[in-house]
């Protein structure tokens, strides 16, 4: 459903607004509203700062309002320092990680001048915007082909070695295409190491053997150097001559003792030269801290998986060995060492995205899949072009399970199964791994999903006690002066198992075996369980169809309303 017919008022009121911004401001020479080729709703505006005319475009994606605005420059050009790349869309106030529905393309337009007015300056000077921008660990490496992976406390362990040393080291190599994942998996001679790597051994590894170089010296010639061809390597760095003359050149690690630290595998050029091949250091000291059918009918849907984490991983592997075989894996995190205490995934994944891991995992089950994935968290930020490709992708699957346990990555998928009227399943354990719950909604049989949200909340807060406990970890709980109850695989795996066997029984049709669409799963005595596996269905009421309905129409009011909301004869 186009959004501009079904909400007219608000499509209407939209035109208003650039109406009044423009006869309030003098800098908002021109607006033009047009439709591009898919229907989809672009607004033209001419800005003036400084002399200097900039044209935008507004483009409202088919999932407006639930989405934001795209702002793109024309001509390909790159207009901000805040912008995804020349021609790419601008980074305004509202993203995707605080977008508000009430936002308008008004609203836009005025945060872009804002913008432009800030970094040209009043006299034209260029000046530096401060930037909102907060990217995850999934988001910088996105684009990051050859990365090695160092675990806690490999650093630590040159603490009293010599400044000025050569170590030997040896190294485990994943590959999946053109990308590399090394792990450092030992500091010194075979026999006389210094550090050993604690972390398991990725399944079937290349190996590779190298040298950590610690110097004193400046190595910004081999630091700066963004690979490729380096002719006269051993000319230029001394200290790395003798491991020129090697056979084989090794793997590089370089500990400047300003603390940078850059990393390269040398190899052969066609002509015979060193070629250096970057990869990026990913310390792992910080971030490891977490502990946290009818097989014929069923391979022919396609099911979204939303959040590829502990739950998300285990149904998706779960739906894969029930004969499922059509998936879109949606998350952005990457899969580190303190995941394996309950992810379907193990060693081989560590480094990796998870989705990718996860896909790799699932062809490991079935070799017939169909696999889509995409490196993002829903409500994160992130360009808002890929975020509505992604909901649009989400919305075309058969099945959505939200496996995240977010508000905003919920919200949004609820907003894809209710727009595209599809079947939505999640589930969520409670901290402690007392128990959890898991749910559906299915189109025009159960409330949409947040209005069955709401109903769940509302039961549970009727026993007198929350249904989720907030402790900054989804999977633990904390007593009075008691160490925090962290839930287990096992605790995880009850849930995802039950959650499984929701999603099967909607993919392969017919009459349910489930009287109620949600339930409560107790795993230990507490709350309001009596002892494990207390199990509480939870009965929904509905709510009436999920589309909303809409007065017919004939062809005469779309070309008035099309009329109405163009600047210029669309064909």
């Amino acid at each position: 459903m186009i959004w501009w017919w079904q909400d007219q008022d608000r499509a209407r009121a939209e035109k208003v607004a650039f109406t009044a911004l423009q006869e309030e401001n003098d800098w908002l020479t021109s607006v033009r509203v047009r439709h591009l080729a898919d229907f989809q709703l672009c607004v033209d505006v001419e800005i003036q700062h400084g002399g200097e005319n900039i044209t935008l475009a507004v483009i409202y994606p088919t999932t407006f309002p639930d989405t934001p605005l795209i702002v793109l420059p024309h001509g390909g050009i790159q207009l901000s320092d805040h912008q995804y790349g020349p021609g790419g869309e601008l980074c305004l106030q509202w993203r995707p990680d605080n977008w508000d529905p009430a936002v308008t393309g008004a609203m836009m337009v005025e945060s872009a001048y804002g913008l432009i007015a800030a970094e040209r300056g009043s006299a034209g000077e260029a000046s530096a915007v401060p930037s909102e921008h907060r990217s995850s660990l999934g988001a910088e490496l996105r684009f990051e082909s050859w990365r090695l992976m160092v675990p806690e406390g490999a650093w630590a362990a040159l603490e009293g070695q010599l400044p000025e040393a050569v170590l030997e080291i040896s190294l485990t190599i994943t590959a999946r295409r053109t990308h590399r994942v090394a792990h450092l998996r030992s500091i010194g001679a075979h026999g006389n190491e210094v550090w050993i790597s604690p972390q398991p051994t990725p399944n079937a590894p290349g190996t590779r053997t190298g040298y950590i170089l610690r110097t004193a010296q400046d190595m910004s010639v081999l630091a700066l150097h963004g690979g490729g061809e380096f002719k006269d390597l051993a000319e230029r760095i001394p200290e790395l001559s003798s491991l020129l003359e090697m056979p084989d050149w090794p793997f590089l690690i370089v500990l400047e003792k300003c603390g940078r630290k850059t990393a390269f595998d040398i190899v052969h050029s066609k002509k015979g030269f060193p070629f250096l091949v970057p990869y990026r250091i990913v310390e792992e000291e910080v971030l490891a801290q977490r502990s946290v059918s009818n097989r014929e009918t069923v391979s022919m849907n396609r099911v979204a998986i939303v959040g590829c984490g502990s739950i998300g991983s285990k149904v998706a592997a779960s739906l894969a060995r029930a004969g499922v075989r059509k998936f879109l894996l949606v998350d952005e995190d990457i899969f580190l060492t303190g995941n394996l205490v309950r992810n379907e995934l193990d060693a081989w994944a560590i480094g990796w995205h998870k989705v990718d891991a996860l896909a790799d995992r699932v062809g490991q089950i079935a070799t017939d899949t169909e696999i889509e994935t995409r490196r993002v968290a829903l409500g994160s930020q992130t360009s808002a072009l890929a975020m509505e490709s992604t909901l649009e992708s989400i919305g075309e699957c058969d099945l959505i399970v939200d496996a995240t346990a977010n508000p905003t990555s919920f919200n949004l998928c609820a907003g894809a199964a209710k727009r595209h009227s599809k079947p939505m399943i999640w589930a969520e354990v409670f901290g402690g791994g007392i128990g959890g719950i898991i749910a559906r909604a299915r189109p025009n049989t159960d409330p949409y999903p947040l209005a069955a949200r709401n109903q769940i909340t509302t039961w549970c807060d009727d026993h007198g006690i929350p249904w989720q406990t907030e402790t900054g970890n989804p999977y633990e709980i904390k007593g009075d002066d008691k160490p925090p109850f962290i839930a287990d695989d096992a605790d995880i795996s009850v849930i995802a198992a039950h959650a499984t066997r929701f999603a099967l029984d909607i993919l392969q049709g017919g009459e349910t075996s489930f009287p109620h669409s949600a339930y409560a799963i107790g795993l230990k005595k507490a709350w309001i369980f009596e002892a494990p596996f207390d199990t509480w269905p939870i009965d929904l009421q509905p709510t009436g169809p999920w589309d909303e309905p809409v007065a017919a129409q004939s062809e005469e009011d779309i070309r008035t309303l099309m009329s109405d909301l163009n600047d210029e004869e669309s064909s």
